[in-house]
């Protein structure tokens, strides 16, 4: 026995001990966009549970079956390559199906269900839902974003916002194609006999986002132990009712070059963002913008304005948050009340949202709030009043826990 222990040191010890399979942005790309899928891989239990259900099995080596004879072809293009990874409709209303009847025999399952998932507020749009429909969604939800994301960085089918958030290669190139055959390939001899009925489609998923280099998602992360660090050890320390406001929110206003960190209206809202706090009306700034502009933009904009907080205008670290992963505006206020709720900032208390003249007058505006409600389903926060041109006061709103991974960039 003390012989093999030895060799197993030895073997850890070359090889490091914490040497894993797949790159360790599939772990943080998985946990933002599919918390459902995620979790039940790291819940040892649930994981036995549902491994050991035939149906959901027999629906996993059917799908092993396609892949292979798809690969086994010498000519294939993207759509055949890709297409044994889609979840079909039908397949996903099975799926739902044996989920809710496992819910009812399994009191692990039914557990990690009622009190993992309903708690984590990745889902808390079906949190009044019983759990039928809760299952139903919280599921057609992540198949929906696997299928996006194998039909965007796959096929390369035009996302929503195509200028920033597109396939990384040419999709019509013999190089892409053979990339693709070849990770397919890969991926194909890397199921196991023990995986769950999403391991092929979501490991395949999160390759595409990796190979394309659209892992935005996951950079920083996690940042209340990087750079948010600082100001989330001085949050314990504030008396928020000391202050009108909880919070300055500066907008970005990303460069449409590669060579500018900053624009010029961005530079401007810094300047706005910084006025508020000289006038003590919050204790804590947070900057928002992340590689949106221009397309696979080379710089964070969170990023490059605390750099600019701190080094022209000698803001001190610990009093700025950054949200480096916002897209749009409507991401800006949703990730912003993400972090208030992760941080323990007040979601009671107003908040002051700065930015230019023109794109303040926007987010005050209906045309913003109905934006809100057609992209991402529910208002992030609450708009209030408007100070001046261009500050407005808001109230954050935990509907915006709710994850999407249809925008796998920003989920």
């Amino acid at each position: 026995m003390t012989k093999y222990i030895l060799i197993i040191a030895l073997l850890l010890n070359y090889t490091g001990s914490f040497a894993q399979e797949n790159p360790e942005v599939y772990h943080t790309l998985s946990k933002k966009n599919f918390y459902f899928l995620h979790a039940i891989e790291n819940n040892r239990e649930v994981k036995e549970v549902l491994n050991k259900d035939r149906s959901l099995s027999k629906l996993l080596s059917e799908q092993k079956k396609q892949i292979a004879q798809t690969l086994e072809k010498k000519e294939n293009d993207l759509h055949s390559l890709i297409y044994p990874y889609l979840i079909s409709e039908e397949d996903s209303k099975k799926i739902s199906d044996h989920l809710n009847r496992i819910y009812k025999e399994s009191p692990k399952f039914k557990n990690f269900i009622e009190n993992d998932i309903r708690n984590s507020g990745a889902y808390i749009l079906y949190d009044k839902l019983k759990a039928k429909e809760l299952i139903e969604n919280i599921w057609s939800l992540n198949a929906e974003g696997i299928n996006h994301i194998l039909k965007v960085y796959g096929m390369g089918e035009h996302p929503q916002y195509a200028a920033i958030d597109s396939v990384s290669y040419n999709v019509k190139s013999d190089y892409y194609k053979g990339a693709i055959a070849m990770w397919s390939d890969h991926m194909a001899l890397e199921v196991k006999e023990k995986d769950l009925w999403f391991n092929p489609s979501l490991n395949f998923a999160l390759s595409l986002l990796y190979l394309n280099h659209r892992d935005e998602a996951a950079r920083y992360e996690p940042l209340e132990e990087l750079e948010n660090r600082k100001t989330v050890e001085h949050i314990k320390n504030i008396d928020f009712a000391h202050f009108k406001y909880a919070s300055i929110l500066i907008l970005g206003n990303g460069p449409e070059n590669y060579t500018d960190r900053l624009s010029a209206l961005g530079k401007l809202n810094i300047k706005l963002g910084v006025k508020a706090y000289l006038e003590v009306k919050a204790p804590l700034i947070v900057v928002s913008g992340g590689h949106a502009h221009p397309f696979r933009a080379k710089y964070c904009e969170a990023i490059e304005m605390k750099k600019e907080l701190m080094k022209e205008y000698q803001i001190p670290e610990n009093r700025i948050i950054i949200e480096p992963h916002a897209r749009h505006t409507t991401t800006n206020l949703r990730n912003a009340s993400r972090l208030y709720s992760k941080y323990d900032v007040p979601l009671d208390k107003a908040h002051l949202v700065v930015t230019n003249n023109s794109h303040s007058q926007y987010v005050s505006s209906n045309n913003f709030k109905n934006r809100c409600i057609e992209e991402l389903g529910y208002l992030p926060a609450l708009i209030m009043s408007r100070i001046n041109d261009t500050t407005i006061e808001f109230q954050p709103l935990k509907n915006s826990l709710q994850q999407n991974p249809t925008e796998p960039l920003d989920p």
